[in-house]
């Protein structure tokens, strides 16, 4: 399976889950469930692409422009007031966790400086995660830099099923804790697993080459649900 085939599942899994996350009324909520294939597989493939690229800055630099682009769509879209400083979207994280691997990788090179790579890599970037409550927050950025730094493959896909397991934290608390969850959430928990496979059948190679489809379909759909939402 090619980068390009996991992104096309993720992407229409993220689809359809802001299509239910922005009409929760119409949609049924299994909408929102599908979406969670989206997230672990973005951030893998994420980290994959920084491992390849010839020019991590430049690459970097994309995702910030993207990030500030996404980011009125993204609020208009999920009703909420415009704000780039707080409930901020994907792509921020995104962004984050590309700042942690080209910090990474700056201090990496220093001798003796493998430990403090990964403390300067990972401090600013997840305190600011928190700061600016982006998706996922500080573990979305623990994810994709994990997905980075692990080797070998092997060990990478058991800390992929960990860190995708990860966003369910505040359900298991709230079961230990004996509090009531709608059982409907509970079904979010195998299409999160799911993604456990679909990275394992991942060949390493690219596929189809539309790099600039997966980056302009998240605003452009953002956009079209916050039409929708305004006109109707």
């Amino acid at each position: 399976m090619t980068a390009f085939t996991l992104k096309i599942i993720a992407l229409t899994a993220m689809l359809i889950d802001h299509t239910g996350a922005a009409f929760p009324d119409v949609f049924p909520f299994w909408f929102r469930c599908v979406g969670r294939l989206a997230w672990p597989i973005y951030a893998y493939l994420l980290a994959e692409g920084f491992r390849h690229t010839k020019a991590q800055e430049k690459f970097l630099m994309r995702l910030l422009v993207f990030t500030v682009i996404s980011e009125i769509p993204f609020d208009l879209a999920l009703g909420s007031e415009i704000n780039f400083f707080a409930n901020t979207n994907i792509f921020y994280t995104l962004f984050l966790g590309g700042t942690a691997i080209c910090l990474y990788e700056r201090f990496k090179k220093k001798r003796g400086w493998q430990t403090m790579a990964v403390i300067t890599a990972i401090l600013p970037t997840v305190i600011l995660a928190t700061i600016l409550s982006t998706d996922y927050g500080s573990i979305g950025v623990l994810f994709i830099f994990a997905m980075y730094a692990i080797n070998p493959k092997t060990l990478r896909l058991i800390a992929f099923g960990a860190f995708a397991l990860s966003q369910f934290t505040p359900l298991a608390a709230a079961y230990f804790l004996g509090i009531d969850i709608p059982p409907e959430y509970l079904l979010m928990i195998p299409f999160a697993l799911a993604t456990i496979p679909l990275i394992v059948l991942y060949n390493g190679r690219r596929g189809i080459k539309a790099k600039w489809l997966f980056y302009w379909a998240y605003p452009a759909h953002l956009v079209i649900l916050a039409f929708i939402a305004m006109t109707f």
